[in-house]
């Protein structure tokens, strides 16, 4: 039974980063955008949905005096709202630029609004973890609780790839592979690039709100160490193991970065190195990272036409 359990925790982990490959698919996969901010927008999702949903804190050493004691679905839509809204406000004076420095300017953004959640203490509790996040339907389930969630997650992810496959290859979508491939073609022919650019960052950052959302909700406290800029590279990773522009690769990517990860804490701490598992998991995702470029560079489910994603002058 206790491996169901681990089972279950590992697969809410890979559903929620599914979500967040997802997002970024369609900015680099879908669009060629280098989007360095995604972990921004998954601390906003769950940092947003947290204080809509649990009352101020009480007490002496209380800081954070904001809180809104407000339903979970009323939360989670907010989180995914304003995660857009972010995105698409990051997105106005950056999407202009192109390659590397969008991707400064994007990680730039992201930096600025983490330090802005660890500093703002009447709002988010800044260093401290923020506690007592409610979850759906808590006690209200006759069976495992994280079999619940696990259903909720991957049917949301299952929900999201279904639309985000039919929005591909929908006259939007092709526009954005046009893009993708090269700006100067769709704009020659008389279609608002930058307008697109706009929608396709926005639509990507709320879904990464979405699932910092469904985070939140699930481990009951978060903290702004939890959204470090190793969050947005693990997500790259997954996007590129699984096929950049493939949401089918983009869910498989993220389950395996997620399933490495996980099983590496299995490993025992009195072995060679064992204090160093931190290095050693990136280490792990590296080296498949690697392997995967070397000898199917479009990534596992992804194609030949795709591979440029990102790269046109």
């Amino acid at each position: 039974m206790a491996l169901v359990d681990l089972l279950l925790v590992v697969g809410i982990i890979a559903g929620v980063y599914s979500l967040l490959a997802i997002g970024m698919n369609m900015h680099w996969g879908d669009t060629g955008l280098l989007n360095f901010a995604h972990a921004a927008f998954f601390a906003i999702g769950a940092y947003t949905s947290a204080i809509l949903t649990t009352p101020p804190a009480t007490g002496s050493l209380a800081t954070r005096v904001v809180g809104f004691d407000l339903p979970i679905v009323v939360g989670i839509v907010a989180a995914t709202a304003l995660a857009g809204v972010v995105g698409v406000l990051i997105a106005l004076p950056s999407v202009r630029l192109e390659g590397d420095y969008l991707a400064i300017v994007t990680l730039s953004a992201a930096e600025l609004i983490r330090l802005m959640i660890h500093n703002e203490a009447w709002l988010t509790t800044g260093a401290q973890t923020l506690k007592n996040i409610p979850r759906p339907l808590d006690g209200a389930i006759p069976f495992s609780y994280d079999l619940f969630y696990f259903l909720l997650v991957w049917a949301i992810v299952g929900v999201c790839y279904l639309l985000f496959e039919r929005l591909s290859s929908s006259p939007f979508g092709r526009v954005l592979h046009a893009i993708r491939e090269n700006d100067d073609v769709p704009l020659a022919l008389g279609k608002n690039t930058y307008m697109f650019k706009l929608k396709s960052f926005g639509i990507g950052a709320a879904i990464a709100g979405l699932a910092g959302g469904l985070w939140a909700h699930y481990v009951y406290a978060i903290s702004s160490i939890m959204f470090l800029p190793s969050i947005t590279f693990l997500i790259w990773a997954a996007v590129i193991v699984g096929g950049a522009g493939s949401y089918g690769g983009a869910i498989l990517g993220a389950s395996v970065i997620v399933g490495l990860r996980q099983i590496t804490r299995f490993i025992p701490g009195d072995v060679p190195f064992g204090d160093q598992l931190s290095y050693i998991r990136l280490m792990i995702v590296g080296v498949v990272l690697i392997l995967v470029l070397y000898y199917r560079p479009q990534g596992l489910l992804g194609d030949a036409e795709r591979l440029q994603a990102g790269t046109s002058e």
